[in-house]
């Protein structure tokens, strides 16, 4: 029979083409997908219809195991620590009673700035620098006080970090930079650079991609920032990512099909 892959993202039709919301009950569409050489899926797929469509094929792409094992930014760290990379010094909470208790008893351990990060939230909503310690329970008022909350040691960033999209086995990177400002975010206010520091580039590139193949990501977007020994830093993984530094939509979606071709090239001549 000749291989075929079956498309669950509308996006990017193949062979075979199912949505998201088909019966995976059905006799012919689990016969489909178990036959096909590959499944494509959404960048985001419920878990619960994940683990069904991977219960049954036999290849599938993107990965999301590793995106709803280690959701929020305190298991992310847990899943830095596990690999092995540099990421910055922290202390995690099980929520904000116990953080302003603990820092009431022992204050910062780091001095200050030190920053404070809820475990949700995007484009640094729920990150806030800490110049001083009375700044601290103001902050710590504009975070959800039931859930997880972690501090860190302030990195000199020096005014930007890497944004590191890993397409596959492919990544694209930029710097955002923020004048000079605590935030380097493109939604508030910082720049996107792609020809700066190129040495910097290439190596945040290899960092993430030498990541990932231990993790198991195969699309997201990193945030890196480097130490004075010239050593990336990870920060945080967003697996959902602005587009800005990529050509838009239609750059992303451009790289995303790349890397699903890719990817289907390995399935169908494996070395």
């Amino acid at each position: 029979m000749t291989p075929y892959f079956v498309s669950f993202y509308p996006r990017i039709p193949l062979e075979e083409n199912l949505s998201l919301f088909d019966p995976l009950m059905d006799p012919g569409v689990r016969n489909l997908i178990k036959q096909a050489a590959g499944v494509l899926l959404p960048t985001y797929t419920p878990p619960w219809r994940y683990s069904e469509i991977k219960g049954l094929a036999r290849e599938w792409f993107p990965r999301l195991d590793t995106r709803f094992e280690y959701a929020g930014k305190i298991a992310q760290i847990r899943l830095f620590r596990r690999i092995g990379v540099h990421c910055p010094e922290t202390l995690v909470f099980v929520d904000c009673d116990r953080l302003l208790s603990y820092f009431a008893r022992f204050g910062s351990p780091w001095g200050y700035p030190l920053v404070l990060k809820g475990d949700k939230g995007g484009g640094g909503s729920t990150v806030y620098p800490i110049h001083s310690p009375e700044e601290m329970p103001q902050q710590v008022a504009r975070l959800p006080r039931q859930e997880p909350v972690l501090l860190q040691k302030m990195v000199d960033h020096g005014g930007k970090d890497l944004r590191v999209v890993l397409y596959g086995d492919r990544a694209v990177s930029y710097f955002r930079v923020g004048g000079g400002q605590f935030y380097n975010n493109v939604c508030r206010g910082g720049r996107i650079e792609h020809h700066l520091w190129p040495e910097q580039n290439r190596i945040g590139r290899q960092a993430v991609l030498a990541f990932s193949r231990r993790a198991a990501i195969d699309i997201a977007g990193f945030d890196l920032m480097f130490s004075d020994d010239g050593s990336p830093l990870f920060i945080e993984i967003n697996f959902h990512f602005g587009r800005k530094g990529l050509g838009g939509f239609a750059g992303h979606q451009d790289l995303l099909r790349q890397a699903f071709q890719r990817w289907r090239q390995r399935i169908l001549n494996p070395v």
